[in-house]
């Protein structure tokens, strides 16, 4: 039984919801993209069809209301009087929608309280009815209201609409990267909203390793849309997690500096706290050393107070400790810092590193004749303290970190397991830690000849 046959038996069976299910199957092996002449037809026996089954049931409609009028006729001829019909207030089917726009807005108000399925359904429900011309005009009309308005659409809302519209048809010409923009700002105000909380933590879950709770996502919602004085932005920051979260979940939202600020958000607040999630930002530098600075205040109070409760520590030593206490950690960060900037300069490739080649080659053979040359001083002067030794292990083992790390990152297999052997040897012997050093440097050099000679 050819498609046309099987509509038009089932208008003559007068069910127009089985004819329109039946439609809607064919749909599926009859696209408009695949063979439009057949879709064509097919839409025109479905026409005819449904014009067949709605004349039909108007003709029993019809022909009940005779057999009623004859009852009625009858009853008076023998003298009694019909029961009068009770008084219903009867509504007909609403007219249909004949502007696109109107069309647009109705699914979009839609697509805000119902998921994803029904939407699909509905969009479905809605085609059997719509010609192709029109449907097409909703189409272009739903695009245009997205891109305008960004109404909240979650991910799975927006897929649905594209398929329902072929927006993804490469005959339709559309940037896909614009598209995709668009679907992302409208999940933007969709993850915004306070119903999506816990659909806006699982995004940040999924950018960072901490846990969040739907009380600390509103805190974070509402320092980025609320307009708030730079002083307490910069006292805030000073808060190691706050100076986290805060990039964290632009990044769930998929916000990045150069693109719009999502709707709802303040941009003097978004700018200020997206810098955050640069790691080669200065802010990173500027609030580091506050943090420190306070840290180290902290610490050098609590020993001026404990040396100014203790008669034994005269002033020179209790200066000192205090001293100590004070800038120890701001030095520890500085030097962590800068051995950080030494091991990123040392791993960067030709292309992106600074200062001449030659100085990056011959850092690692000066660092470790220096080294050397320090412990055969120590040994030969007979400084044999505890915390020489300790610096002493201490630079062989960085050197041999930024050894095996210019190794590894510029090998053929940068992503492999790192080995702990030489950084083991480092600290228990520190001799072999500097030969094992050597041996790195010297396996890269080889391997960078070899390269340059191809």
């Amino acid at each position: 039984m050819s498609a046309g046959e099987e509509l038009l038996e089932l208008a003559g069976q007068g069910d127009e919801r089985a004819l329109k299910r039946a439609y809607a199957r064919l749909l599926r092996s009859n696209r408009p993209d695949d063979d439009a002449d057949a879709f064509q037809d097919l839409h025109a026996c479905y026409q005819h069809a449904l014009a067949l089954c709605r004349s039909a049931t108007d003709e029993r409609h019809d022909a009940s209301d005779a057999s009623d009028a004859s009852d009625a006729f009858d009853a008076r001829q023998a003298g009694v009087e019909p029961p009068a019909a009770p008084r219903v207030a009867v509504t007909g089917p609403a007219a249909p929608v004949l502007e696109p726009h109107v069309a647009a807005l109705e699914l979009v108000q839609y697509a805000a309280v119902a998921d994803a399925s029904a939407l699909a359904v509905l969009l479905q429900d809605r085609a059997l009815g719509w010609s192709l011309r029109f449907r097409n005009d909703v189409g272009w009309a739903l695009l245009d209201h997205l891109q305008r308005e960004h109404p909240p659409l979650s991910e799975a809302h927006f897929n649905v609409v594209m398929q329902a519209f072929d927006w993804d048809d490469i005959a339709l010409d559309l940037d896909p990267l614009w598209l995709a923009a668009v679907g992302r700002r409208c999940r933007q105000a969709w993850l915004l909203l306070p119903t999506s909380r816990g659909a806006l933590r699982v995004a940040y879950e999924r950018c960072s390793d901490r846990y969040l709770s739907t009380q600390e996502v509103d805190e974070v919602v509402a320092r980025l849309g609320e307009q708030r004085p730079h002083w307490r932005n910069r006292l805030e920051a000073i808060v190691t997690t706050r100076a986290r979260d805060t990039p964290y979940l632009l990044a769930a939202l998929e916000y990045w500096p150069a693109e719009e600020v999502p709707a709802g958000l303040d941009p003097v607040q978004v700018g200020f706290w997206a810098r955050f999630g640069e790691p080669s930002h200065r802010v990173h530098l500027r609030y580091g050393a506050v943090r420190c600075a306070i840290i180290g205040l902290f610490m050098g109070l609590i020993t001026a107070w404990g040396v100014h409760a203790s008669p034994a520590v005269d002033a020179y030593r209790g200066g000192m400790m205090i001293a100590v206490a004070t800038l120890l950690l701001p030095a520890s960060w500085l030097l962590l810092l800068g051995y950080r900037a030494l091991l990123r300069w040392q791993y960067a490739h030709e292309s992106d590193a600074r200062g001449p080649a030659w100085l990056r080659w011959a850092f690692l053979p000066t660092a470790a004749a220096a080294v050397g040359t320090a412990m055969w001083a120590q040994r030969a002067l007979g400084m044999d303290g505890l915390l020489l030794i300790s610096l002493d292990r201490a630079w062989v083992f960085g050197l041999a970190l930024i050894a095996m790390t210019r190794a590894r990152t510029r090998g053929a297999d940068p992503h492999r397991e790192a080995n702990a052997l030489p950084l083991v040897l480092g600290v228990i012997w520190p001799v072999a830690g500097i030969a094992l050093s050597l041996v790195y440097w010297s396996m890269d050099l080889r391997r960078n000849f070899s390269a340059s000679r191809r």
